[in-house]
């Protein structure tokens, strides 16, 4: 082979080995999300990364622009086992000629038990024309146990112990002594009988006046004061929830919010709560959880909003239990005129 050929050859191969290297707009898109932990404990906060790859014509879509505008304004949103608190702005890389890596970073926390998971998270890419939608492989992240490593497991039972036998001596003497103070009893029992003074019980105070007491209190709290801030939350949701204890009869403080939430919306229609209250109630309390349990700071307007919600959601579910009760008692008494109705025309019946 000649020396012209062979730098033909050689150019041609160059060629060919920068166009492999080089992605084109025809390359597949390609998405992807991590966690940079692989294991947390309940309410401890993460950052989970979203990465869109790509030939730069199209503009990325992040998770968080896929929401409903009813949802834009929440400061927090739900993403399977994750509560999704913030992110920070998108940022791009240039890999080659005409390829880029946008990336965005989430603040996350998670409050379930055993591990939390999310499927996927949407992802796109859009143009003046169209929008292309995908997906990311699902995260998975393990929940730490709080209980300490080298806690002691449960003890085994104790065997059953012996213990000598009773002397007959000791089953007659509480007879003995019985008989002996009814004989007194008996004796000393005067004709006129004392009247004891009636215990006076403490009044109960109605559901309706112990959570309006309490959400005045609340009114006064000055949340400018940053050590204020997480024990108005806790107030807020145990008001809350002992108002739905004893006004709808559910376990409010003995379950999490997901499940007194589900116990609400499975007994819409023998409950007292209204269908649309529910939803403001899972708002204040899943927020209340976040300052609880997450650490989350809230500002004193998001904190008088929380406060306005729960007195409105409290009075709508006072007026349904008033008015299923006033409806409950015209059913009875129209069912007790017409028993009454009844027993005149069988009466009468019988007479004749």
């Amino acid at each position: 082979m000649s020396w012209r050929s062979n730098i033909v050859f050689t150019a041609g191969l160059i060629t060919v080995l920068i166009w492999l290297s080089t992605p084109s707009s025809v390359v597949a898109q390609r998405y992807d999300a991590y966690s940079r932990v692989d294991s947390v404990t309940i309410g401890e906060r993460f950052e989970v990364v979203v990465t869109i790859e790509h030939d730069g014509t199209r503009n990325p879509l992040f998770p968080h622009n896929f929401l409903p505008d009813s949802l834009k304004n929440r400061p927090t949103f739900e993403l399977g086992g994750f509560t999704i608190l913030g992110n920070s702005s998108p940022a791009r890389r240039q890999l080659s000629n005409n390829w880029y890596i946008d990336s965005l970073r989430y603040e996350v926390a998670t409050f379930e038990l055993d591990s939390a998971y999310v499927p996927t998270f949407p992802v796109g890419l859009a143009s003046p024309t169209d929008t292309l939608v995908a997906g990311t492989a699902g995260v998975l992240v393990w929940i730490e146990s709080l209980v300490p490593e080298d806690a002691e497991g449960i003890r085994d039972i104790t065997g059953l112990a012996d213990f000598p036998g009773i002397p007959l001596f000791w089953y007659i003497l509480p007879i003995l002594l019985l008989g002996v103070a009814y004989w007194l009893w008996r004796r000393s029992r005067k004709d006129l009988a004392v009247e004891l003074p009636e215990e006076e019980t403490e009044p109960i105070e109605p559901p309706w006046d112990e959570a309006q007491r309490r959400l005045r209190l609340l009114e006064q709290m000055d949340l400018s004061q940053p050590s204020n801030i997480k024990p108005f939350y806790v107030e807020l949701s145990e008001l809350l929830r002992t108002y739905l204890a004893r006004r709808a009869d559910v376990p409010a403080l003995e379950t999490t919010t997901r499940e007194l939430v589900a116990r609400l919306q499975s007994a819409l229609e023998e409950g007292v709560v209204p269908a649309d209250i529910v939803g403001e109630m899972e708002e204040v309390l899943s927020h209340a959880d976040l300052v609880k349990f997450a650490d989350m700071k809230p500002g004193n307007e998001a904190g008088r909003a929380a406060l306005s919600r729960t007195s409105s959601a409290i009075v709508s579910t006072e007026k349904e239990f008033v008015s299923r009760r006033a409806a409950l008692r015209v059913a009875a008494e129209e069912k007790e005129n017409s028993r009454i109705e009844e027993l005149k025309t069988n009466g009468v019946g019988d007479h004749e």
